[in-house]
């Protein structure tokens, strides 16, 4: 593959249309759910990406930023781009715990994002514990972290490896194959709802666990988005029969590989969209290009959260 195909020099298509489905999904959810005075937790870093998401399009004023570098943390401050956003200095796992300590966000719904850029370990599960421990009823959890499969050992350790992260979760037959290549993310993304469904089981919450989101994209490195709603008992069945629903984005099947397109070339190709049919590689020759069948496939079926990325010069 080239270059090209594999490396987007600035900025991820898929991780941008991963985000904007996500979002897609918490609007529609809104609707249904009390999430009216919503708190967004997750770590901001020195980019800000999801609050401003989460402030323009889910209209939530009050964040909360984790950084635990002594710079980044310093960055955030300066970068931060809501009065409402605090930045607090430390790690995830001594952060959680005291959000619901804080009486102005007491008793509202959470949206978590926990956005991990290393892989699901002890301390991944152990965030995910504390929020559903913790976090007031109706709240939403999502957690993303790397899905490559040499990140949780060589080939013939991986199934112990993932019994020590998952426990009982990992049948005792889980074959290598499960762990090997897109299989591996999947099988993570199995192991890490039936982890956040099983710790709420465990934690005895009132309104159980709904599984939500189920997104797994790569721009260069396989990256896996699971979550769900944490529903008062009352809401349960609405949010169960809510995201049963044909039209629910965010449990996706196949994983997101946005091809890295122009301007040009993603003005042009969505000049031909919608369309009944599927559009082909003859027809994308026609335009005066060329790309591979996946990547046209790709590009029809998220046409309209890919992004458009310029390069600003001052």
């Amino acid at each position: 593959m080239a270059s090209f195909d594999s490396i987007n020099y600035s900025l991820r298509p898929s991780k941008t249309i991963q985000r904007q489905l996500v979002f897609d999904g918490i609007r529609m959810l809104k609707i249904h759910l009390n999430l009216d005075q919503q708190v967004f937790v997750g770590f901001g870093s020195i980019w800000f990406t999801d609050f401003v998401m989460a402030h323009n399009q889910l209209l939530i004023k009050d964040m909360y930023s984790i950084e635990s570098d002594d710079i980044g943390f310093r960055r955030a401050l300066f970068n931060a781009p809501y009065s409402t956003v605090s930045v607090c200095h430390g790690h995830s796992s001594a952060i959680l715990p005291e959000l619901n300590e804080i009486p102005e966000i007491r008793g509202r719904p959470w949206l978590v994002w926990l956005d991990y850029d290393y892989l699901f370990d002890e301390s991944v599960r152990d965030d995910i514990r504390t929020v559903i421990e913790r976090a007031p009823e109706n709240t939403i959890l999502l957690i993303t972290f790397n899905g490559v499969e040499g990140k949780y050992g060589v080939s013939a350790d991986r199934p112990d490896r993932l019994r020590e992260i998952f426990g009982d979760l990992v049948p005792d037959d889980l074959s290598r194959r499960a762990c090997k290549g897109e299989r591996m993310q999947e099988t993570l993304a199995e192991f890490a709802l039936g982890a956040m469904a099983s710790l709420t089981s465990e934690l005895s919450r009132p309104g159980g666990f709904t599984p939500a989101f189920r997104v797994i994209y790569r721009d260069t490195t396989p990256m896996v988005t699971v979550g769900g709603v944490l529903p008062a008992l009352g809401a349960a069945a609405i949010s169960d029969d809510f995201v049963g629903k044909e039209e629910w984005p965010c449990l996706i099947d196949e994983p997101i590989i946005a091809p890295h397109l122009t301007v040009r070339e993603a003005t042009v190709l969505q000049s031909l969209l919608p369309s009944d049919s599927n559009l082909s590689r003859d027809a994308v020759r026609e335009l005066g290009f060329d790309l591979e069948p996946e990547q046209i496939q790709a590009f029809q079926k998220y046409y309209k959260q890919y992004p458009a990325f310029a390069q600003i010069v001052t």
